[in-house]
């Protein structure tokens, strides 16, 4: 993550000003990563020694005689087409688990429904470590950004939920997550909390007493 003081200032603005147009509380979180993904490589490691190795032997690019004849009793020694087989598999295991330990390639490979579930955890995790659910009225929302996932959530209060479709929140989410993969996660917040802003002017205007419950900042963690 590349981001200055200047894009903290400005997403803490942004946060502010939409704050004055209701009663709800706005807190942004972005996170690195949300999880290493360690079974990953161990998951693709296993596919590839399992499906490459039968493959090659199959249409004779390693060990041609094997086919030459057909699989028949011609075969020169089967021990040695166990031994090669297991030697593929092996190397094969080892060769996808190291390519795909790669911070790069293994966010690549991981299924988006994992990065989605761990980003769901960590937001929650979030939610409730910041306290953003002990609010007076129950009208907090985290706005969260997995940056190496490219993945965000909106995590609304109880007391919003009662009076708001989750649905809504869609528009934010997909905003703050094509910026993020053009690498402008500072804009992709602003305006993830200027559509959270409106939605909550809309249902939760600002009252008579309307104190400043969380902070207008942007945490990094």
């Amino acid at each position: 993550m590349a981001l200055t003081a200047a894009d903290h200032a400005r997403v803490s603005d942004a946060i502010t000003s939409a704050e004055r147009t209701t009663s709800g509380e706005i807190f942004c979180v972005v996170a690195e990563a949300c999880d290493d993904y360690r079974a990953v490589p161990f998951a693709w490691a296993g596919l590839v020694a399992l499906v490459v190795p039968p493959l090659l032997l199959w249409f004779g690019l390693v060990y041609p005689g094997l086919l030459a004849g057909g699989w028949d009793a011609r075969v020169p020694d089967p021990r040695a087409v166990v031994v090669l087989y297991a030697g593929l598999s092996a190397a094969f295991f080892v060769a996808a688990f190291v390519a795909v330990r790669l911070r790069p390639v293994r966010l690549a490979l991981t299924p988006r429904s994992l990065k989605r579930e761990a980003v769901h955890r960590a937001a929650v995790a979030n939610f409730l470590a910041h306290g953003i659910h002990v609010t007076d009225a129950r009208t907090g929302v985290l706005i969260f950004l997995a940056a190496a996932e490219h993945v965000a959530e909106v995590v609304a209060d109880e007391g919003i939920y009662k009076r708001v479709d989750p649905r809504i929140w869609g528009d934010a989410v997909a905003v703050l997550t094509e910026e993020a993969r053009s690498g402008r996660i500072a804009e992709g917040f602003i305006r993830a909390v200027a559509l959270c802003g409106g939605v909550l002017a809309e249902h939760f205007p600002p009252q008579a007493s309307n104190p400043n419950e969380l902070p207008d900042k942007l945490i990094e963690i």
